[in-house]
């Protein structure tokens, strides 16, 4: 969920400016205390962490906000919750979200996850509109970012959670059809990255998704070409890391926009056969990955498109 320690944020922050312990400690504290405060063996005084951090040019009450009091069950299951979300498990994400609630501390990202849970799952079993969805997540990303919407974010060093809320700020204001501010602020945020709090396996799965979501909403305004470059850079970075679960995905965004050109005119008529076979190649790929909502989805979309009955192979065992 990307909730770390102080020791985790000074020590991921030192790194990132490529300053030694000794270079940060010094005349602050010890070298020997420092390296007890980045491997969590010890707290840093609070007078000490805003020295430190203070050095590194980085505003205290930033780093505060990414503090949380969770323990590890409690941030387990807000994975499991993250992981229903993407099935599109609402349901059973809303189950999940109950019982996180029991153990919730008080601290800001708490606060923030439970506020951002809580609007995500409304919205999506349709108890709230579009616009109160779009005000819980706008709460929630004040908690830590006060100045929100009147700042850039391009050189922010976001948290995951903020990033996260980025992501889901960016798709409500899409689903109201306003796809450039939707753009817009997936283009910040991807610019983010670079300054995230986040170790490299979190920041790759916050990039696909990025991505993916660019992609659609560069189609959605008729920019296909730029579309398509968008989804195949997901997918260079799904098979440098190994990632299954985002592929299909992206072949049906490249394949959906290269549909609109071919309506257009900008591409051929005889394109339309490499897509079919892009289109089932991505609906094996998702039955593969066990995604039974983006096979159905692709399955509808080969048989309407193309008057194409797929489906899944036999198992001869």
């Amino acid at each position: 969920m990307g909730m770390y320690r102080l020791g985790d944020i000074i020590r991921m922050t030192r790194k990132s400016l490529s300053i030694t312990q000794e270079q940060l400690s010094d005349g602050i504290c010890s070298v020997e205390t420092l390296s007890r405060i980045e491997t969590g063996k010890q707290n840093p005084s609070r007078d000490n962490y805003e020295l430190l951090m203070q050095r590194m040019g980085r505003i205290r009450e930033r780093a505060y906000s990414m503090l949380s009091v969770s323990d590890f069950k409690v941030l387990e299951k807000m994975r499991q919750f993250e992981d229903y979300i993407r099935l599109y498990d609402y349901k059973q994400a809303e189950i999940v979200l109950q019982e996180i609630k029991k153990y919730l501390g008080d601290s800001i990202l708490d606060k923030q996850f439970l506020i951002r849970a809580e609007s995500i799952v409304n919205y999506r079993l349709k108890r709230i509109s579009v616009e109160e969805f779009l005000d819980g997540l706008q709460e929630a990303i004040l908690l830590t970012i006060p100045r929100y919407g009147s700042i850039s974010l391009a050189n922010w060093p976001l948290s995951m959670n903020e990033t996260g809320l980025l992501v889901n700020i960016s798709t409500a204001y899409a689903e109201n059809d306003d796809y450039r501010k939707a753009i817009d602020i997936l283009e910040e945020a991807n610019r983010a990255m670079n300054q995230s709090y986040m170790d490299e396996q979190q920041r790759i799965n916050f990039q696909i998704n990025i991505k993916h979501n660019l992609s659609k909403w560069y189609g959605l305004v008729g920019e296909h070409k730029q579309a398509i470059e968008v989804a195949r850079e997901g997918i260079d970075i799904c098979k440098k890391y190994k990632l299954g679960n985002a592929l299909a995905n992206f072949l049906y965004n490249i394949t959906w926009n290269k549909e609109q050109m071919i309506d257009k005119g900008l591409l051929p008529a005889e394109d339309r056969k490499e897509c079919l076979t892009d289109l089932k190649q991505a609906f094996y790929i998702a039955s593969a990955m066990q995604q039974p909502f983006i096979v159905q989805f692709l399955g509808e979309h080969i048989g309407k498109k193309y008057n194409v009955k797929i489906g899944l192979p036999i198992d001869s065992r």
